[in-house]
Formats: structure tokens, C-alpha cells, sequence
């Protein structure tokens, strides 16, 4: 059956209708009795494909972007690989900052080594102690910028809540 491209509008538009309507509160009765479906089971049919397609539309872009980032991504390491092969020592951090965040994007970093994401106990305890040691190792003088801060431990009058 061949719909005409005045009929897909009409649709669209009918179906963008219910959907603003439903999303309002009105019941699909009521949708239906203003905007000249068959029935209720109609317009909730009509509703639930508009919500299928907006989330098909939504996955699509998303993929897109994701695409996107991961292109970026990749021509930041063609720059960056040349002087990394070198050992440059800040072209080697910021390759690890690109790889990291492509592990991020595409999810690597929540699969453990034996391919299995990391939802068992164990690992989701051997993730945190990792963490927990990385972010109370002692700092590194060759490595670590250490700035010297004031601490303040007065509270002025009126500041307190």
C-alpha cells in the first residue's frame, strides 16, 4: 500500500497530537473520540509506535555521536602516536588520556579480562580497592605538582548555618 507523502503528514501530525494529549493526562478515549481514531486500542497503538520511533531516532543519533567522538579520538592519537613512538613523556600521557576515554565511550572499562562485565562481587570489591589505592598513594615529587593551601579552621560570625 502506497501512502502519499500528505497522508504521512497527516498521520505524523494526528500521531504527534496523541502523543501531546496522552502526555497531558487525557485519556486515550477521549484521544481517540477528538482525533477520529477507531477506538482507545487504536490510539495507544498509534502512541506506543511514535514512542518505538522517537527511541529508533533517539539510538540512531546517539550511535552517530558516539562515531563521532571515536573518529575524534582517533585522529588525536594519529597526531599524538608519532611523538609517543619517540617517548615523549607528555605525548605518552596524552595518549593514555585518549585511550582512556575511548574506554570509557565504548564501555571497555566496565568489562573485566575474561570479557565479562564487572557486576560480580569480587570484581565490583577489586575495582573499589584499586580506586581507593590509587587515591591515597603518596605523591610523587617527580611527578606530582604538591601546592601549599591554606586551611582555614575559624568559622566567621554569621556563617554558620
Amino acid at each position: 500500500m502506497v501512502v502519499s507523502k500528505a497522508r504521512k503528514v497527516e498521520i505524523s501530525q494526528r500521531r504527534y497530537q496523541a502523543v501531546q494529549m496522552r502526555v497531558a493526562g487525557v485519556s486515550p478515549t477521549v484521544i481517540a473520540e477528538r482525533l477520529g481514531y477507531s477506538g482507545a486500542a487504536a490510539v495507544s497503538k498509534d502512541i506506543d509506535r511514535a514512542l518505538q520511533n522517537a527511541a529508533k531516532q533517539e539510538q540512531m543519533a546517539s550511535e552517530q555521536l558516539l562515531k563521532l567522538e571515536i573518529d575524534r579520538l582517533d585522529r588525536i592519537m594519529a597526531s599524538l602516536w608519532p611523538k609517543v613512538i619517540k617517548s615523549d613523556v607528555n605525548a605518552c600521557e596524552a595518549a593514555l588520556k585518549v585511550i582512556n576515554r575511548r574506554a570509557t565511550l565504548l564501555g571497555l572499562d566496565l568489562i573485566n579480562r575474561n570479557g565479562v562485565a564487572d557486576t560480580d562481587m569480587a570484581s565490583l570489591l577489586g575495582n573499589l580497592l584499586v580506586q581507593l589505592q590509587q587515591r591515597h598513594l603518596p605523591p610523587d615529587p617527580d611527578t606530582d605538582v604538591i601546592l601549599d593551601a591554606e586551611v582555614i579552621n575559624e568559622i566567621g560570625a554569621g556563617d554558620e548555618g
